[in-house]
C-alpha cells in the first residue's frame, strides 16, 4: 500500500509539474554535439554492416532531432541493431516512445521484462537499463534501452519523465535520447544478454562525444 501511495503521489507530482513546464515553455533548445550518422561506424569488434533510413510517416510520429539506426556484426557473425534518437527538447508533445509500447503494436509479444546494471570503464562505474525479451512467430529477440539525458542514463519511463522535470525547472532544459541496443537469440538468451552487455561497455564511452551533457 505504502509503495503504492509513492507511485501515485509520484504521478501526480509529475502531471503537475509538466503542466507548469507547457505554460512556462520558456527553456532552449539544446542542438547535438555531433550528428547521430557520424557515429562509429567499429563499436569493440563489431562493425557496420548496413544503415536504416525512417521514411516520413515514420519520423513525423518520431518527431526526433536526429537518429541513427544501424546493424553491426561482430567476426563471428552475430549482428546488433542500434538505435539512438535525440530530441532537443521535449515541451511540444516530442519526446521518446517507450519501446514496451511500440514492440508490441510491431507484432512483437513480451516474454520477460527486468533491469540489469552494466558495469562501465573509467568514471561512468555502472549503468541500470532495461532488459526485454520479445517474440514474434519462432523468432526472438532481446532488447535493451535507457533513456540518456544530460550525461546520466535512466532505464525507468517515469523516473526519466521525472528526470526531465528536474532539469528543466534546474537548468532550463528539456534534451534528452533514447538508446535502444537488440539481437536475435543466438545460442540461448543469456549468452546473447552477455553479447549485449560487451556492446554496451564499449558503446557507452562514445555518446558524450554526440549528447549534450
Amino acid at each position: 500500500m505504502r509503495q503504492s501511495f509513492r507511485v501515485s503521489l509520484s504521478v501526480a507530482l509529475l502531471i503537475g509539474a509538466l503542466a507548469v513546464l507547457h505554460v512556462r515553455s520558456t527553456g532552449e533548445a539544446v542542438p547535438i554535439r555531433k550528428p547521430l550518422d557520424t557515429f562509429p561506424d567499429t563499436i569493440g569488434e563489431w562493425q557496420t554492416r548496413e544503415s536504416t533510413i525512417f521514411d516520413w510517416t515514420i519520423l513525423d510520429v518520431l518527431k526526433a532531432k536526429d537518429y541513427v539506426m544501424r546493424r553491426y556484426q561482430s567476426p563471428a557473425g552475430g549482428s546488433i541493431w542500434l538505435f539512438i534518437g535525440y530530441w532537443e527538447s521535449q515541451r511540444k508533445g516530442a519526446q521518446p516512445h517507450s519501446p514496451k509500447n511500440c514492440l508490441p503494436g510491431s507484432g512483437w509479444e513480451p516474454l520477460e521484462a527486468s533491469r540489469v546494471v552494466i558495469p562501465l570503464p573509467g568514471p561512468s562505474r555502472a549503468i541500470t537499463v532495461n532488459r526485454y525479451l520479445i517474440q514474434k512467430d519462432n523468432d526472438q529477440q532481446l532488447v535493451f534501452y535507457w533513456y540518456q539525458a544530460q550525461g546520466k542514463a535512466t532505464a525507468g519511463e517515469l523516473a526519466a519523465r521525472i528526470e526531465m522535470v528536474k532539469n528543466s525547472l534546474a537548468r532550463h532544459r528539456t534534451d534528452g535520447a533514447l538508446v535502444r541496443v537488440s539481437s536475435p537469440v543466438y545460442g540461448g538468451v543469456e549468452e546473447t544478454s552477455e553479447r549485449l552487455v560487451k556492446y554496451i561497455q564499449a558503446l557507452y564511452p562514445n555518446l558524450g562525444d554526440y549528447l549534450p551533457e
